[in-house]
Parts: structure tokens; C-alpha cells; sequence
């Protein structure tokens, strides 16, 4: 199976790159790289279902981010067009399930950014919502940080701001597709929440905490609120060096729930109980430095790694019957890689 690799652009980093995924071995193998097409700090990426590709490109020496929309066609990514973010370094975005209406949030400016989305994947501004306010750590909490965007369908979707430690909810009009109420969930003052994934038949949500290494469990109320029912750390009780979380997967079959430490350098393995709630399991190392995005393969069958400060990506099989993560030797080395995406076959 083929990815695509997002990075930053740094140590001759060539921007997005399409690597294959051997599924009978684990064999990662490099096809191409697309450096005449590759916003600045290509650092994450989505596909639609019809293999319509979407990168933000983080803002380079103060300038506002970007969202680039391309066209995947055999080995060619071919740049449909491209739209401002208006704010200072974009980190994630997403897209509904109907591929019309894509958001975009700016990290350090603290907002994000909506944009109708047409069949031909032209990018279209909607609005910019900025949050505010500020929380416990002096280093990483005086101002908001949006950091991650996950829609609960197509007309709602929740943000996690790591500088406020709240999780806001947001509802559009159908037709503007504008904003049109909000709500929000505080997490654990100091706790930062980065990325967030969700069940949505059973109504249950997940947090992954970057600055206390924690993860939140939710239930989703009727109004679509959050409820905090289970909070766990990531990290062993005695483990004191520097260490922050980044990512978070379902495993395919939904029994277990993983989680990466970046300075831990690891993969932490939940397994979840019927009630939704936690139980940790064990660590799986993986094999590199800073972990910050990994991905479990459309399959099921395996999980890639993408260590960020050593500049390499390994695989390893997913057991079938506990959901270990175990190496398979193989991995492939691409300077700063920090997003994997598949493509739809």
C-alpha cells in the first residue's frame, strides 16, 4: 500500500514524499518525493476519499500559513490551488465527509480558518475564529494554541487548543456553513490537549494531553458536550525526564487505543474495556526519536512510525490477538517526517 510522508523542511528534506508499505513483509520502500509542488513545512496532510490531497505548509519566517489542495493521479501530485490560513503556523486540518468544508488550525496565532471546498478542490474562505485566554504554564500556556480539528459530522466539529486547556465544539449553518454556536470542555489546568479521536457509535471521545502526558476519556452528551470520566497517564509513575505526547489511533477492531511519547520515546497500548474506559497495557519503542505521528494502516495489519529527530520511519505488525505492536526490522530514513497518510487504493 502507498503513503504519502509530510515533513518539515529542514535537513534536505525534499517536502512530501509517497512511500510504499509491503503488507506481506513490512517493507517500507521510497517511489518519489514532490519538492517542486511542497508548501514550506508540509507538516501534515489528509486525503478525501477520491484521493483529493490537502497539506497546510507552516509559516515560514513570520508569513501566514498556507492550505495547498492537489489532484493525486498515478505518481503525480498536481497542485490544484492554494489559500491563505491567516494566521501563524498551521499544524492540522480536516475535511467532512462530503468533501465541501475543510478547517484549518493555526497554532501559534491561537485560531483557525474554514474554507468551502468545490468538486474540483478549489479552497474557498469562509471565516477565522480566534480563541482567547490563557492557562498554568508559563512556557507554553500565556496564549491560545489551536492544535488539532476533528469533525463529529458534517456540520460540527471540536477543536483542542493546547494554550487554554479546553476542547470547544462548534456547530455551522448548512448552507454559510458559518459558525453558528459554540461550547467548550476544560481539560486538566497545565495538561495542553494536542490531538483528539473519536468513536462516534458509541458516542465516546479520547484526548491526548501533550504537556502532562495524559489522556482524557469523554462522553459524548446528547448536546454534544464533553464529559470527562477517565483521566491516565501515558507514562510510566516513575519515568522524570522531559517527555510530551503528540498522536493517538484506534486500533481497527476499536479494542485498544495507542498513543506516542516523544522524549519516551514510545508507543503506549490501552486496552478498552467495555465502558470505554482505559486500562494501560504496556510501551513499545519505536525505534527512533520523537515519535510525533504515527498510523495504524487502513488493513489493520500494521503500524508506521514517523520519528521526527532521527529522521526515520519504521514499521511494525499489529498482533491480531493482543494488538502488540512488533517490529518487522524494516524502516526507511526521511529527514524529518512528522505525517502519514494513506492513500485510498
Amino acid at each position: 500500500m502507498n503513503w504519502l510522508v509530510g515533513t518539515y523542511s529542514k535537513r534536505n528534506s525534499n517536502g512530501i514524499y509517497r512511500i510504499h508499505l509491503n503488507e506481506s513483509s513490512g517493507e517500507i520502500s521510497l517511489i518519489s518525493s514532490f519538492s517542486n509542488v511542497s508548501p514550506g513545512n508540509p507538516s501534515f496532510l489528509i486525503l478525501d476519499k477520491k484521493n483529493k490531497v490537502y497539506s497546510i505548509g507552516e509559516s515560514l519566517n513570520g508569513d501566514p500559513g498556507v492550505v495547498y489542495s492537489y489532484n493525486l493521479i498515478n505518481d503525480k501530485l498536481i497542485k490544484i490551488n492554494e489559500a491563505y490560513t491567516n494566521g501563524i503556523n498551521p499544524c492540522h486540518l480536516s475535511i467532512n465527509d462530503r468533501n465541501d468544508f475543510l478547517v484549518a488550525v493555526n497554532y501559534s496565532s491561537g485560531d483557525f480558518s474554514s474554507y468551502k471546498v468545490s468538486l474540483e478542490g478549489k479552497l474557498t474562505f469562509i471565516e477565522q475564529i480566534t480563541h482567547s485566554g490563557s492557562s498554568i504554564n508559563p512556557n507554553r500556556q500565556r496564549e491560545p494554541h489551536a492544535h488539532s480539528i476533528n469533525f463529529l459530522d458534517n456540520y460540527s466539529f471540536y477543536v483542542c487548543d493546547l494554550g487554554v486547556d479546553k476542547i470547544f465544539y462548534y456547530k455551522i449553518d448548512p448552507d454559510s456553513y458559518k459558525i453558528i454556536s459554540t461550547n467548550f470542555t476544560n481539560t486538566k489546568p497545565g495538561s495542553g490537549p494536542r490531538h483528539f479521536i473519536l468513536n462516534k457509535y458509541h458516542r465516546r471521545a479520547y484526548s491526548i494531553n501533550e504537556l502532562d502526558s495524559t489522556i482524557n476519556y469523554f462522553e459524548i452528551k446528547p448536546n454534544n458536550e464533553l464529559r470527562t470520566l477517565q483521566v491516565i497517564s501515558t507514562i510510566p509513575k516513575d519515568y522524570y525526564l522531559e517527555t510530551t505526547t503528540a498522536d493517538l489511533h484506534f486500533s481497527s477492531d476499536l479494542k485498544y487505543l495507542y498513543g506516542s511519547n516523544r522524549g519516551h520515546d514510545t508507543i503506549a497500548k490501552f486496552i478498552i474495556n467495555d465502558d470505554g474506559t482505559l486500562i494501560f497495557d504496556k510501551h513499545f519503542s519505536t525505534l527512533g526519536k520523537t515519535p510525533r505521528n504515527f498510523a495504524i494502516s487502513k488493513s489493520g495489519k500494521f503500524c508506521l512510525v514517523a520519528n521526527e529527530n532521527s529522521d526515520d520511519i519504521y514499521s511494525f505488525e499489529i498482533n491480531s490477538k493482543n494488538g502488540d505492536l512488533v517490529p518487522t526490522g524494516y524502516g526507511i530514513s526521511i529527514p524529518s517526517p512528522v505525517c502519514l497518510s494513506e492513500i485510498f487504493e
